[in-house]
């Protein structure tokens, strides 16, 4: 964080001082509640811990516990840098979706290790760039249409065609991770990658070989530059020694796909104008919009990015939940029988499954697929809580100074959602509303384009499934753990047995 000052590095006394310097714009903040270091100059033993924590596949929970020790918000060195971390809520938001202030932070260092991949888009930009992006973007997911249902119900159909439903032990996260990437490309490329027909089924079709090679680059390369990753302490230090040829090569086949498919489409788009193929029209509209081909790959990316990742960590985080509590799918069941009386569910039908749409929101309390993120302060700010010997006062947050936030401890807080809040129990939604706690889609002006895509296809989904499947058999050996990337998803996957419904069967 070059924009950092450099009183930072000289640990907690110095910047204690600097904390407590009289300031004209500044003046009601106190010091911080400061971690207590045993390295109090650079910080390695917090970073030793997290290092630790990552390793162990706790991270989540290590926070959560260390922070909530602190009351909430805990400023720490990291190489002698100045950083902040904090679970609530107030903070979060005052960061997010505060008219003055959310201006005040930017996604820092971000903008430099996705670019690789992700060029300029919304996840990688601030500002004036960012505000374009996402003008151009909103159109094509500000609310979802038929023809979205339409997409679901073509790869749902792949899904259970592709699926062992002989009772064998399958992981559904796999699946989920090919079908998502599949919905992704048909909807934003107008061609899919047809990833998931060939999971469990080699072949050697030449377009299937392609996009599975695709989707092992595309997946290689989110990893490789989120710098956490099951690499092992020999293969990071190699890394970091001479470099990685492989991220590099996934970076240039994910392009050249990318590439090569608006190429495709933008001969396609000139032949069909008329077209109501939702891809085909994606990129005809950005198009007429004055879109270089760059810009449009770039956007489609980091919309790959979101609706790849982030929607296959959420349906199999439903299904390690729905597999493990028949009573909950027994209730879905009644529903779906008392909405559809038998009948294909409509885009009209999913706004009236109410329990559903519970168990869902619980599924994202517990299990977000975007569990922490990060802000880093563009300017000399303040946040409302962190100061003073209790952490109530204001606390100065200096130029360059990163902020994590958790989503997974502030979904935990049990003053927002009540004293069982380790509990899987979707009735609690009939009672609470935390809006100032619960963010699974973000917050603010940066709130998650896609939220009404992916719940949409959530719900979809799991009709769909346990209209096909008599019974979902629960297969998981291990507790969940996490596996942290740019999204968090479950490490030991979503393991269940299958039986189709007598009905379907031939």
């Amino acid at each position: 964080m070059e924009n950092s000052s450099s009183t930072d590095f000289w640990g907690p006394s110095v910047v204690t001082w600097f904390n407590t310097a009289p300031s004209s714009a500044l003046r009601t903040h106190e010091s911080p509640r400061w971690y207590p270091h045993k390295d109090p100059i650079l910080g390695l033993d917090v970073l030793y811990d997290l290092a630790m924590a990552v390793f162990n596949h706790r991270f989540l929970e290590f926070t959560a516990e260390l922070i909530s020790r602190y009351g909430g918000t805990i400023t720490y060195l990291t190489l002698g840098r100045q950083a902040i971390y904090t679970i609530d809520p107030v903070n979060v938001h005052a960061m997010l979706t505060d008219r003055t202030r959310y201006q005040d932070f930017g996604v820092g260092s971000r903008k430099q290790s996705l670019k690789p991949l992700l060029g300029s888009g919304i996840f990688t930009s601030d500002g004036a760039i960012w505000k374009h992006h996402r003008s151009m973007i909103r159109p094509f997911l500000s609310r979802v249409q038929t023809a979205e249902v339409d997409v679901f119900e073509i790869h749902l159909q792949t899904l259970f065609q592709t699926l062992p439903a002989d009772g064998s032990t399958v992981d559904l996260q796999r699946a989920f991770n090919a079908m998502t990437l599949d919905i992704s490309t048909h909807l934003f490329l107008g061609t899919s990658t047809n990833v998931l027909s060939s999971l469990f089924h080699p072949t050697s079709d030449p377009s299937h070989t392609r996009g599975q090679q695709f989707a092992a680059a595309f997946d290689y390369a989110q990893r490789a530059i989120s710098g956490i990753d099951d690499f092992g302490l020999s293969g990071l230090l190699w890394k970091l020694v001479f470099g990685d040829k492989k991220l590099d090569q996934s970076v240039e086949t994910v392009h050249s796909f990318i590439d090569d498919i608006i190429e495709q489409q933008l001969g396609l788009s000139k032949l069909n104008s008329n077209s109501s193929n939702k891809g085909q029209n994606f990129f005809s509209d950005l198009l007429k919009q004055g879109r270089s081909k760059e810009d449009i790959k770039y956007d489609v990316l980091n919309l790959l990015l979101a609706g790849k990742d982030s929607n296959a960590s959420f349906l199999t985080s439903v299904w390690y939940v729905l597999s493990q509590r028949p009573d909950l799918c027994a209730k879905i069941r009644e529903e779906i029988n008392t909405i559809l009386h038998g009948n294909p569910a409509t885009l009209e039908d999913l706004s009236k499954f109410t329990y559903l749409t519970m168990v869902l929101q619980e599924v994202l309390r517990l299990y977000p697929p975007v569990a922490v993120n990060q802000r880093t302060a563009e300017v000399d700010t303040v946040l409302p809580h962190g100061g003073g010997a209790d952490g109530e006062s204001p606390l100065r947050v200096p130029r360059g100074a990163s902020v994590g936030y958790s989503v997974y401890a502030m979904h935990r807080l049990p003053e927002y959602f009540g004293d069982d809040v380790d509990e899987f129990r979707p009735e609690r939604w009939l009672d609470i509303k935390p809006k100032a706690a619960y963010m699974p889609f973000h917050a603010g002006p940066r709130t998650c384009l896609g939220q009404h895509l992916s719940m949409c296809l959530a719900k979809y989904s799991t009709i769909r499934i346990l209209q096909h499947y008599a019974r979902v058999e629960n297969r998981n050996v291990e507790p969940w753990q996490e596996k942290l990337g740019l999204n968090c998803s479950s490490r030991h996957g979503a393991l269940v047995g299958l039986t189709v419904s007598s009905s379907l069967e031939a």
